[in-house]
């Protein structure tokens, strides 16, 4: 196991295993349920979806169709502290996978369009999963506000459909900037890898990404 944090705050994982035949590379986001703002409960979650709509030199969808044309697959979770984002490949695409996670770490397309897009999946998804399952299930949306009693700990992190609806552009924007950064996210890298080539293509991807502080927990 090796660790190294880059100058931008960016910590870094490496666990070679050679006799693993794929890589994993992940990064993980210290943004989740806890950290939604008031009136806009469901952001955590609805970045997830966000975060594969494009950036600056990535088009919309295109982040899994490279994953999956590398012979990988890709795939996120939101969960109370915490968002990851995450890819098994080849080893051979180990690089194309770093490009893709830095370029939306840099530059995150936000748009108005992918946003009502997303936002509209989301409530789909809050549907068939929450609201309209014909025989129930664990109340886990329910739970939390038995069980606590301040908003990061109590409010459903699914969303309101209605707080959804009203999300603007620049709110995302501003949600991106403060939890979306480098020195908030770790990037963990699994598999028949060689450490310093490995960091050598970190350094060459994830450097130059601008430092700038989390916002407090």
């Amino acid at each position: 196991m090796r660790t190294e944090t880059l100058d931008n705050g960016l910590r870094v994982l490496l666990d070679p295993r050679p006799n693993s035949p794929v890589t994993g590379i992940a990064v993980h986001y210290d943004v989740g349920f806890r950290s939604e703002p008031e009136g806009r409960t469901g952001f955590a979650h609805l970045f997830e979806h966000l975060m594969f709509q494009g950036s600056e030199n990535v088009a919309r969808g295109e982040h899994f169709r490279h994953v999956q044309a590398s012979g990988g697959t890709a795939n996120a979770a939101t969960h109370h502290d915490h968002t990851d984002y995450h890819q098994l490949v080849p080893p051979g695409a180990l690089e194309r996978v770093l490009f893709l996670e830095a370029d939306r770490m840099r530059a995150l397309r936000i748009s108005a369009e992918n946003l009502r897009t997303q936002v509209a999946v989301v409530q789909e998804e809050i549907r068939l999963q929450v609201t309209n399952r014909p025989y129930g299930g664990f109340p886990w949306t329910v739970l939390p506000g038995v069980l606590y009693e301040t908003f990061p700990n109590a409010h459903n992190g699914y969303g309101d459909l209605r707080e959804l609806e009203r999300a603007t552009v620049a709110e995302c924007e501003a949600f991106f900037a403060a939890h979306y950064t480098p020195a908030n996210a770790v990037l963990t890298i699994s598999g028949p890898v060689d450490p310093d080539h490995a960091l050598t293509l970190v350094h060459r991807h994830f450097g130059d990404i601008p430092a700038h502080p989390a916002a407090p927990r």
